[in-house]
């Protein structure tokens, strides 16, 4: 199943490795960000960067469930319903995400939602949890998008 579309889709698993590198970098040096409208520039960056990465994610995830040609998740859970698919086998499709990088798909996912539309609560303690799971998909990422390409198209 070689594909031109993997172009795309590469450049979106890049993106999201970019974006939740970065928004690692940010995190990591709010607490010694001072005075307060430089910690809330970083902190805007921050939720603005896990936002990013989380949609590049999820296009990357959305145009392999269209070069598959299985539909796209529909719904006002759609998000979520996305990463629980995309963990596991629908018909003759393997998992896309093993279960580390679906885990962490979903904690991103659940503070991008909190980035989105509670930003103004910003918690350093579930941003943390984020951030782990964060760096832990820029570092999981090509690989687990390089395993299921090799699996359907070795």
């Amino acid at each position: 199943m070689s594909d031109a579309r993997w172009f795309e889709i590469d450049q979106a698993v890049a993106a999201a490795v970019r974006h939740f590198t970065g928004a690692k970098g940010l995190f990591d040096r709010l607490p010694g960000i001072v005075p307060d409208i430089d910690r809330y520039g970083f902190e805007m960056g921050f939720m603005h960067a896990m936002q990013s990465g989380q949609t590049s994610l999820e296009t990357a995830l959305l145009r392999i469930l269209d070069l598959y040609g299985e539909a796209a998740p529909t719904g006002s859970r759609w998000h979520a319903d996305l990463i629980a698919r995309a963990a596991h086998p629908v018909g003759k499709r393997p998992a896309i995400l093993g279960g580390d990088a679906a885990r962490a798909a979903d904690e991103t996912r659940r503070f991008r939602s909190i980035a989105a539309h509670a930003y103004d609560a910003f918690d350093y303690a579930q941003a943390t949890r984020a951030v782990e799971s964060a760096a832990l998909l820029a570092s999981l990422l090509p690989s687990e998008i390089a395993r299921f390409r090799q699996a359907i198209d070795p």
